[in-house]
């Protein structure tokens, strides 16, 4: 059996001093005594999560997805078709350093993700994005005969955006920056569309889906200087997916 890991420097194992043997995918993998792929990095996106999983479908045989902030995303740099990863603080990506001309490229990634977050970064369509990710990604596991868990970084928003219609209205009014422009008829068939995109995820094969994410999971353990939880709050979280890799098989 050979394991997939993909996600954020949660799931990397930022901060740890050695995430090659210390980060939860690496503990799960040594008490499974499966070879895996962490192929996690640091501001990993689940646009980057997508991509890299498709093109591995056919060399592993069991996906563990640790979805991550949906207000990240990836491109491709023309220049030299490396990966960049954008965030909403727009922190350099390490990867910078492998580009031709760092300081011009660096330059591109601050204008562009300056723009983008600025007047074109839309809560409510990211958070649909995400969903349909999530279904994607299932059916395509399902298509693939591929055995799969899936878990969250964070909870995303999902106890916001998954209230019912009564709720609705009055729990993402501090999300949506266009909120007074739209009807609460409008409001409320985002509402429907939310539930019904909800209603098609295959929760069964989510670790807490809208209960708990990894960061809860690991709450009261030791974090680095940047927020990442160290050695125990991997142990936390391994414990919690191999408990529910072993209901799977």
């Amino acid at each position: 059996m050979k394991l997939y890991f993909n996600g954020c420097s949660f799931t990397h194992g930022e901060e740890l001093d050695n995430p090659q043997k210390d980060s939860w995918p690496s503990l799960v993998s040594a008490n499974l005594k499966f070879d895996f792929l962490n192929d996690a990095v640091s501001g990993g996106t689940n646009d980057r999560t997508m991509y890299k999983t498709i093109q591995n479908i056919n060399r592993y045989d069991y996906f563990v997805i640790a979805w991550t902030f949906y207000a990240r995303f990836t491109e491709y740099n023309p220049v030299d078709n490396f990966e960049i990863n954008f965030n909403p603080g727009l922190v350099m990506d390490p990867s910078f350093h492998y580009s031709n001309d760092l300081k011009i490229n660096y330059a591109k990634f601050k204008d562009y993700g300056t723009l983008y977050y600025k007047h074109w970064y839309n809560e409510l369509f990211e958070f649909k994005k995400w969903l349909q990710q999530i279904i994607l990604l299932q059916s395509f596991f399902k298509l693939k005969n591929k055995s799969f868990l899936m878990i969250n970084t964070s909870q995303n928003n999902l106890p916001v955006f998954l209230q019912h219609q009564e709720k609705f209205i009055s729990a993402t009014r501090h999300l949506l920056d266009f909120f007074d422009y739209l009807n609460d008829e409008q409001i409320l068939n985002e509402c429907t569309q939310i539930q019904e995109l909800n209603s098609m995820i295959d929760t069964s094969t989510f670790i807490g889906w809208n209960k708990y994410s990894m960061a809860e999971l690991s709450t009261g353990c030791k974090v680095g200087p940047n927020g990442h939880f160290l050695e125990d709050g991997h142990i936390k979280v391994a414990d919690k997916v191999i408990e529910c890799y072993n209901k799977t098989i």
